[in-house]
């Protein structure tokens, strides 16, 4: 018996699995890219600190995501917004900020 969203009811047992698979990846990328920004975040504002900056790991966060989006040709708008949407925005500032206050201590 398989669980899941009603949708996946109608499904066959190997298009669910195909999905859950997808699903699976897609949040192991996000991770991924969520721990990498922070960390990237942490080493500019470490280096930044040192000339008497101070880095808001957000505002780096997103600049980065805007890069990447004229880079790729993605509207940006849409791209933030579903980072904001399910919290990868935050979840990165708040590494970089967490990485950021163990390095200055």
């Amino acid at each position: 018996m398989t669980t899941g969203s009603e949708e996946e009811g109608s499904m066959e047992p190997d298009e669910v699995r195909s999905r859950q698979e997808r699903e699976l990846q897609v949040a192991f990328a996000l991770a991924a890219m969520e721990d990498s920004l922070a960390r990237e975040a942490a080493e500019v504002g470490t280096a930044l600190r040192g000339t008497g900056i101070e880095l808001d790991p957000l505002t780096f966060v997103v600049m980065r995501v805007l890069e990447v989006c004229v880079a790729e040709l993605i509207d940006p708008s849409h791209a933030l917004g579903e980072l904001v949407e399910n919290g990868s925005l935050t979840r990165t500032a708040d590494l970089a900020s967490e990485l950021l206050d163990r390095d200055a201590a």
